[in-house]
């Protein structure tokens, strides 16, 4: 079957900073007490993002979607002092969590279509830390993230001075970290392997459809690929990633299930990718994932399978960098890489891997 293409759709996936690369800028400027704007594509992991950044902090987070909050949800509520003749303000939980300790405020949605009034009350938590008379505790820390203009989306341009109090990043669509989260969450090996075949341009693509590729609704198909039921899948996935993107993944799937498995590690089938369609891109991803999703799905893995492992990564043209995303992909399996490192073929290969890798940066 002829490898599946993909049409490159003209984005700025290409701008920008890697989601790992962008983990340790965003978390450096926090702790020095800025305050972080991400911009990027609907769905690419800015709310991940500021997620593990408040882990990585040792910090609660406040989510605060604007585009879903009331301005009075933000800047509290004015109520009389009749006594005093004096307006008191009322403030939202969150404020009084900022205030009394350190936490990390994430302003999602900012230039979501939101008003002036969301912008002006956002405008005084990011330049002034305080919401009225109220001012957040010293440890805690401000992040924002937004949309980008060319998405399709309601974007409401952010004032000047606002723009100016923020440090300022792009997240970049980036298929090896969503696959290493991907992975980690131990989503369906197609839908890996046909992200890892073919990129960015599969992971993210919004020509304005209701449903469309992108790095969330991918995590979403994979999912109900899971747990779909016959000629549920296509439907299921289409709702999430397109009709397009869906009829795609089918094409790679029937690929995907001509790689033989268990015959590869319970009989030790030796696979050869120098030739016909067994060399096709696409097949060897298939085959990789295929069976790294085999062994990470199974336990115990027996001595002889294990010896098996070892001869379906030595197979003649499977280059090394399917030998290396293959041994990544067998870090979901308890227990595995080290029995492997116990045999002397398989130290053999790392040796001559690690040979390759020093060679290729000398």
């Amino acid at each position: 079957m002829p490898d599946p293409k993909i049409t490159a759709i003209p984005r700025l996936a290409e701008a920008g900073v890697p989601y790992e690369q962008l983990l340790g800028l965003a978390g450096v400027a926090l702790q020095a007490g800025l305050s972080v704007l991400v911009r990027g594509h609907p769905g690419v992991g800015k709310s991940t993002l500021a997620a593990e950044l408040a882990g990585t902090l040792e910090l609660p987070l406040i989510d605060i979607r604007l585009a879903q909050r009331d301005p009075a949800d933000l800047g509290g509520i004015y109520f009389p002092d009749r006594e005093r003749k004096v307006l008191d303000l009322f403030p939202p939980d969150w404020v009084r969590q900022a205030c009394d300790a350190p936490a990390l405020i994430f302003l999602d949605e900012i230039n979501a279509g939101v008003t002036r009034l969301h912008q002006a009350a956002a405008y005084q938590i990011v330049l002034e830390r305080r919401v009225g008379p109220f001012r957040f505790h010293p440890g805690t820390r401000v992040m924002a993230a937004g949309n980008l203009e060319e998405d399709q989306a309601i974007v409401s341009p952010l004032s000047s001075a606002l723009c100016n109090r923020f440090v300022h990043f792009t997240l970049r669509v980036d298929a090896d970290s969503w696959l290493t989260w991907a992975s980690g969450e131990g989503l369906h090996p197609t839908v890996l392997a046909y992200i890892a075949r073919h990129g960015a341009e599969a992971l993210y693509a919004n020509e304005g459809d209701l449903a469309f590729p992108s790095p969330r609704s991918w995590a979403m198909a994979a999912r109900l690929l899971a747990a779909a039921t016959g000629d549920q899948s296509a439907r299921l996935v289409a709702a999430c990633v397109g009709e397009r993107a869906a009829h795609q993944l089918a094409s790679f799937e029937r690929i995907f299930d001509r790689v033989p498995v268990a015959s590869i590690l319970r009989e030790g089938h030796k696979m050869d990718f120098r030739r016909g369609r067994n060399a096709e891109p696409s097949f060897v991803y298939a085959a990789v994932f295929a069976v790294a999703a085999w062994l990470c799905s199974r336990e115990p893995v027996s001595d002889e399978q294990l010896h098996h492992v070892v001869r379906f990564a030595r197979s003649p043209g499977l280059d090394p960098e399917y030998v290396f995303l293959f041994l990544r992909q067998l870090k979901g399996a308890p227990g595995l890489l080290p029995r492997l490192q116990g045999l002397p073929a398989f130290r053999k290969l790392a040796g001559a891997m690690v040979d390759l890798h020093a060679a290729a940066w000398a």
